[in-house]
């Protein structure tokens, strides 16, 4: 009995010992938190009950030049449901809701799967957008109603972009819309959030972060902070500080708006005309540049891109339209499409022959209707004696073509590069904008060698492929030798075919020259090349870089940018070179000439020169005898050049009989020629 006691005794002091170890243990625990990382809890705790809410800026506005508002932010409801701790009471507000909104597109289960995925339970969750028009008010006044209906549901109003003028420059202007994942990870460093909205296209992406020393500049706002005190579910519970969102700059473009709507609305006439003649047309491209800077003044692109339809939720009605593979609405044809110029290229081979000596403006050929040099390249009629500045003003390629010959392909090139044919503008403000292709002897070499061996390269894997099979197939030895001997000959053949392709297609040859001389063949260029180069001749040879940003303005309309003309390039052509193709330019636009009939009724002081241009189009399928896009280049006045302008219509057929209609319209919109009424300053210029 006595040796149980003392086992007992034994137990309880170890107990003892224990507990009294737990405790110093939770004691030096408590003492710990409480005193030692007291200052830590107690900032953790005040980190978890403080949220912060960023708020929306307002993005700047784009403005025409004439002052137009193009891009602008209009407030718009959007109805947010918050998180509720009530899990049935939270089921029957989205009941409500589902019910009130009445949008076949929002239901109970869409709304959960939002919920589900939303993480940050302190901020509402967007569940749609409403515009600020009379079925938006609607049905805001409807959830206002039931208000009692929808504890959580928050409806606020924020700023979304609109685009005043529908898809009148629309490709130019571009859009905005969610940003990616991929863009997250691009501007990571400036601070964009999931749910941000970026500029995805045109202006709105060009000047969406612009920065001068290291300082944001661009249309891009910055938000504002909302900090707010939550409880333990996550719930909002009072507002701490509300710092407001600074708007963005806004930027002011050189397009004038009018001569754009002139632009717009002559290339829907004249392709609604020419799609009478070949279903196939129905697109183009136009631009006007301001020759003495570089400003462009109107840029359109055909099919019709409407921003507002990536932004106000009418993309999913009209998502056939601009994924039809066949007309391409969001495809910017004035920057990226790229074409053969046909004759509106021949000034360049003029200004080469001419440089270089190789005619003089004395020096005739007789044009019979074709060259006479093989392979006999056509000119679209018979114009008998032709010197140097008839061979513009009826854009004879038998001339040009001899012209061509005479000074050979390398100066023709170097002409072209100084005229900024064949690369790049280089202007700041447009996105995606394509080189084109100057060929030369160089090009011609380097990409089929690559396009030949390619080519023979499948060949002799298709042969090999055959063999493999056939010796399967076959039963004894002596066919499989007789197989390996046929493949060996096929081989064989294959190899001398190859050199002698080859040979003649990595070399250039003089029918390359000749089709190269009137824009054909390889040459393809952008129709803003084309006005460029249009404004270089007109400028006697200086060529600026094109621009669309002229200002950036604060909001309270200060200068914050102010960008000036840059010069690209200047060619190294005579005067007189130049002078006598501008010359020929203007015979295009007077009695005789191919676009005479377009300007003869224009005052004295409104001189044009031009050039039109029919170019094969060189895709796959069409008709070379009957398929033409139209394509024409002019500038005004001859003697003080104000503005430049190329278009193009595809399958116009003939330049002057599409795009220089556009042209036209463009002429008397910029000179006031279409009013009814004259100022007093053009009626004392008529007569002078």
């Amino acid at each position: 009995m006595t040796l149980s006691r003392k086992i007992l005794q034994k137990k309880l002091t170890v107990y003892i010992y224990i507990t009294v170890l737990i405790f110093v243990i939770l004691i030096a625990r408590l003492f710990q938190l409480q005193v030692i990382n007291a200052h830590e809890f107690r900032t953790q705790s005040e980190e978890n009950r403080i949220r912060i809410i960023s708020k929306e800026a307002r993005r700047g506005d784009i403005i025409s030049t004439d002052g137009k508002v193009l891009a602008t932010s209009m407030p718009v409801f959007t109805i947010s449901i918050s998180h509720l701790t009530d899990r049935n009471k939270l089921q029957k507000v989205i009941e409500n809701l589902v019910e009130i909104l009445d949008d076949p597109n929002i239901d109970e289960e869409i709304i959960n799967e939002k919920l589900k995925g939303h993480t940050r339970k302190f901020e509402p969750l967007e569940i749609v957008t409403l515009q600020w028009d009379e079925q938006g008010i609607e049905t805001i006044t409807r959830l206002e109603e039931r208000r009692g209906d929808l504890p959580g549901v928050v409806i606020e109003e924020v700023p979304q972009r609109y685009y005043p003028f529908d898809s009148i420059a629309g490709h130019i202007l571009g859009y905005v819309g969610q940003i990616s994942q991929r863009e997250l990870e691009i501007f990571q460093e400036h601070h964009y959030s999931l749910n941000d909205r970026i500029g995805k296209t045109g202006i709105e992406r060009v000047a969406e972060l612009r920065e001068i020393n290291g300082t944001p500049v661009g249309l891009r706002g910055k938000k504002g902070v909302q900090q707010v005190e939550v409880n333990a579910g996550n719930r909002p519970i009072r507002e701490l500080v509300n710092i407001p969102s600074t708007p963005g700059n806004n930027v002011l473009l050189t397009l004038d708006i009018e001569l754009q709507k002139v632009m717009e609305t002559a290339m829907d006439e004249v392709i609604e005309r020419v799609k009478k003649e070949n279903p196939k047309a129905g697109a183009g491209g136009a631009v006007a540049i301001d020759i003495k800077t570089g400003a462009i003044l109107a840029i359109a692109s055909k099919p019709d891109m409407n921003p507002n339809d990536f932004v106000d939720g009418s993309f999913n009605e009209k998502r056939d339209y601009y994924n039809d593979p066949a007309i391409k609405p969001e495809f910017n044809r004035a920057v990226r499409g790229t074409y053969p110029p046909g004759s509106t290229f021949k000034m360049i081979t003029l200004l080469a022959a001419l440089e270089d000596k190789a005619v003089n403006l004395s020096d005739a050929v007789v044009c019979s209707g074709a060259y006479w040099r093989p392979p006999f390249i056509k000119c679209w009629g018979v114009h008998g004696r032709v010197d140097y500045h008839r061979a513009l003003a009826v854009s004879c390629n038998t001339y040009v073509q001899n012209a061509a010959h005479l000074t050979g392909i390398d100066s023709i090139v170097s002409i072209g590069q100084q005229f900024g044919l064949g690369m790049k503008t280089g202007s700041p403000d447009i996105l995606g904008e394509e080189a084109g292709i100057l060929p030369s002897p160089e090009w011609k070499k380097a990409i089929s060698d690559i396009l030949v061996k390619r080519k023979f390269e499948n060949r002799r894997d298709n042969i090999e492929k055959k063999y493999q099979t056939l010796r399967g197939e076959a039963k004894t030895f002596e066919e499989f030798q007789e197989l390996d001997r046929q493949k060996d000959r096929e081989l064989a053949n294959l190899e001398a075919q190859y050199r002698i392709e080859y040979n003649f297609e990595t070399n250039w040859h003089p029918f390359d020259t000749y089709n190269t001389s009137i824009g054909q063949g390889s040459v393809n260029l952008t129709v803003l090349q084309l006005a460029n180069y249009t404004a270089a001749i007109a400028n006697r040879g200086t060529r600026y870089v094109p621009y669309l940003i002229d200002k950036i303005l604060s909001p309270q309309g200060d200068v914050v940018v102010d960008y000036e003309p840059e010069i690209a390039g200047v060619a190294e052509v005579s005067a007189r070179t130049i002078e006598e193709v501008i010359e020929g330019m203007h015979d295009v636009a007077r009695p005789g000439g191919t676009a005479y009939y377009l300007f003869r009724e224009f005052p004295p002081h409104v001189t044009v020169a031009a050039k039109t241009g029919t170019a094969q189009t060189g895709r796959v399928g069409d008709d070379k005898r009957k398929d033409f896009h139209g394509v024409f280049v002019a500038f005004a006045p001859v003697d003080d050049p104000q503005i430049a302008f190329a278009g193009l219509i595809e399958y116009g057929r003939t330049g002057g009989g599409s795009a220089g209609y556009v042209a036209k319209a463009v002429f008397e919109e910029y000179f006031g020629l279409n009013k009814t009424e004259l100022d007093e300053e053009m009626l004392m210029n008529l007569v002078e």
